[in-house]
């Protein structure tokens, strides 16, 4: 039984997706890097010795390959193809590609035609964010630092009724039935203070869920001003469109997918400017400037509108300082240490 504003011990977190992970998703889904191995003379990949590869959790037991030259990048992809799960490897096989995925790194070759055969050889690479862990400097205003949700409250002034785990930890409680929501659970919840230009560092993650995709995998938001959105969802191995990870949802994508695997902490440090007004015009519109795990993602961009769903929300404009906002989607996304330096 879980207790609001109590401590609950878990193994990853209280959800069945953080517990209930298979072994191939643990130990072999990721990032990878590596290179290629005996290249012809004068051919790209003799020149371009570095190979990259994410191995992205589809369903169970299967998975999408994705090779390129560098992580980080948009960069060109060389292979996009699906594998399968087999005797405790990924094995994939198709337009000339052809190798698996185990525990001492996924390895494989490359069918060049008359030029023959060139394998490949990469290892697995956990990229960490530099910022991980980052504690807040003097004069910061601590959000979260896993003891307690004092800084917090859901939007009709309940008390939080996310999950707080021993390990420093919140997770996302969601309400599951009328049952639940008569009783005050779920819902998305806010800052007490109020807050207009500050820096802030956030750090989060999302389970793996198999079977799931696009907006019902990993999804929930961090808000500035209650309005302006960044995304957070499990992205990875995605595009990086306007509604994935990083993105100023429905209205900037992400220069760049920085997204990690689930089950990886991730970091977003940003800087954010509000809209300034006079007289009760708008003189300048909302401007952001994001980092996601070290990666510049937007680089002190004016945010357009609102970033809601729905356009007819969009015409709306905050006028100063408004809370910070964690989302509540349906999912068990997890949160620690959060701080905020204001401009004052």
């Amino acid at each position: 039984m879980i207790v609001t504003g109590l401590h609950a011990s878990a193994a990853e977190g209280i959800h069945s997706a953080w517990n209930e992970v298979a072994d191939a998703d643990r130990h072999l889904m990721g990032d990878y890097e590596g290179e290629w191995i005996d290249p012809p003379k004068n051919h790209y990949f003799e020149i371009n010795r570095p190979v990259a590869a994410q191995v992205v959790n589809i369903r169970d037991g299967e998975y999408a390959l994705r090779f390129f030259q560098e992580h980080d990048k948009r960069a060109d992809l060389y292979f996009d193809g699906p594998g399968r799960l087999v005797d405790g490897e990924i094995r994939f096989s198709q337009n000339g590609w052809s190798g698996a995925v185990a525990r001492d790194g996924l390895a494989g070759h490359l069918d060049l035609g008359d030029k023959g055969l060139v394998r490949f050889a990469l290892k697995k690479s956990v990229r960490t964010s530099p910022t991980l862990g980052m504690k807040p400097p003097t004069g910061a205003v601590v959000l979260f630092d896993g003891r307690n949700f004092d800084a917090w409250r859901h939007e009709d002034d309940r008390p939080v009724s996310w999950h707080l785990l021993e390990n420093g930890v919140m997770e996302v409680r969601s309400a599951k039935s009328d049952e639940d929501r008569g009783k005050g659970i779920g819902g998305d919840i806010f800052t007490k203070q109020s807050f207009g230009d500050c820096r802030i560092h956030l750090e989060f993650r999302y389970p793996v869920d198999p079977g799931k995709s696009g907006q019902a995998r990993g999804n929930s938001g961090f808000f500035f001003q209650k309005d302006y959105e960044i995304q957070i969802l499990n992205s990875y191995g995605l595009q990086g469109l306007w509604n994935e990870c990083g993105a100023l949802y429905k209205a900037l994508p992400p220069q760049v997918n920085a997204a990690r695997p689930p089950m990886e902490w991730q970091t977003y440090d940003v800087v954010y400017k509000a809209s300034v007004w006079k007289d009760g015009k708008k003189v300048s519109a909302p401007r952001i400037t994001v980092r996601h795990n070290g990666v510049l993602i937007h680089n002190d961009v004016e945010i357009p509108h609102v970033t809601a769903y729905a356009f007819a929300a969009r015409t709306r404009e905050p006028q100063g300082d408004g809370p910070i906002r964690l989302q509540d989607h349906g999912d068990p996304v997890q949160f620690r240490n959060i701080w905020i330096v204001t401009n004052r």
